[in-house]
């Protein structure tokens, strides 16, 4: 209940925030269409090989591929090409003992909740005095808004923000969610991993890493402690285009060794994206208009 307070409050605070950014980001609009047939074909290919050289589940796993077929979704006028959604993922999940690690986990999770609970209660006084000062300041911060009054918007928000993180230290928040973190390690500890074939840079920039060695292109190994797993990801680099392929494990570091001998890099390494360029798929896109 105190959770979906504090959330209530949240975006109450991002829709007044709003107020002092009225104007839309250009890169927020996407009008959908359909994809061309040079497209089509490319990202099938794509998925073909994704299929062909993407790791099988080992003894006792299972996998789920991301997305389910090699079918292109729609793509943005706005932005032409890379498309929307470019690469693909397969999911490894452990499935000896999976049933008794998530019913160990919702009882854990249910431990803690009852303890967030009742440190709550033993605050309810205080924790409903801070929600009527929030209410307070949401009133006058509405009435600024409606004066365009910016300046004092701002001042208003920082009282709200330190009033809410007050709240949420009273309910413990902090504390529960890393609870929550530590119960989720110990749920998927080895339990889990990842391949990705990617025909973009990733989302996300690798860590610092060393190298590491492979079949084919040149990898950097990153080793890291995610929420109490230890984890490397490990991304395969090849020469070629600008959209020529890339390859990541994440996971169990053992595991991710095992997933990468597994996938077949030189056929990855060798595959010729046949991809439209940046500035012909937008030209094609501004004239389909």
């Amino acid at each position: 209940m105190y959770r979906a307070q504090l959330s209530a409050v949240a975006v109450t605070l991002t829709l007044l925030l709003s107020v002092l950014n009225p104007v839309a980001r250009a890169d927020g609009v996407c009008t959908p269409r359909d994809p061309t047939a040079v497209e089509k074909k490319s990202y099938a290919d794509a998925y073909a090989l994704f299929l062909r050289a993407a790791p099988k589940a080992p003894d006792g796993w299972t996998s789920t591929d991301h997305p389910a077929t090699g079918t292109m979704p729609k793509l943005c006028r706005e932005y032409g090409n890379p498309p929307v959604r470019r690469h693909f993922d397969r999911d490894f999940h452990l499935e000896r003992g999976r049933q008794e690690r998530e019913y160990e986990a919702v009882q854990a999770y249910t431990t803690q909740l009852d303890n967030q609970q009742a440190r709550a209660a033993t605050h309810q006084a205080a924790i409903e005095a801070i929600d009527v000062k929030i209410n307070a300041l949401i009133t006058k911060t509405q009435a600024a808004a409606t004066a365009q009054k910016f300046a004092e918007i701002e001042a208003l928000n920082h009282q709200m923000e330190a009033l809410m993180k007050q709240k949420a230290s009273l309910m413990g928040f902090e504390e529960g969610s890393a609870q929550e973190a530590s119960i989720e390690a110990e749920a998927t500890r080895d339990t889990e991993a990842t391949f990705s074939l990617w025909f973009e840079a990733p989302t996300s920039e690798p860590r610092p890493g060393k190298p590491y060695r492979t079949a084919a292109g040149t990898a950097l190994l990153t080793a890291y402690d995610d929420k109490g797993n230890p984890t490397h990801d490990v991304r395969v680099f090849f020469n070629g285009a600008p959209q020529q392929a890339r390859v990541m494990v994440v996971g169990d570091p053992a595991r991710v060794r095992g997933l990468l001998d597994a996938t077949d890099l030189r056929t990855i390494a060798a595959f010729k994206d046949q991809a439209p360029s940046f500035e012909s798929s937008a030209a094609g896109a501004r004239t389909s208009r």
